[in-house]
């Protein structure tokens, strides 16, 4: 969603809609079901776990056109619900 409140991540770019759209990879930038827009930045490889788990971070602005998407308020809020 933007950070307006209108529509979904994806709109304000077709580079944002197809990297969230695409079923061809695992993405790096994902809507997880709080509704928060995050990317990945680094991986976590703890000794006693066969995978390594992701680091994400909240996208506040877009990384391909710069639109504005969440804020950091809309992020605690969402995360606190």
């Amino acid at each position: 969603m933007s950070a307006d409140g209108t529509g979904k991540f994806g709109g304000c770019c077709e580079v944002l809609k197809d990297v969230l759209e695409s079923d061809e990879f695992e993405p790096l930038i994902a809507e997880d079901d709080d509704g928060i827009l995050y990317m990945s930045i680094g991986m976590v490889d703890p000794e006693k776990e066969d995978d390594p788990n992701m680091v994400d971070h909240p996208v506040f602005f877009c990384p391909f056109c710069g639109t504005k998407l969440q804020t950091p308020e809309q992020v605690d809020a969402k995360a606190k619900a």
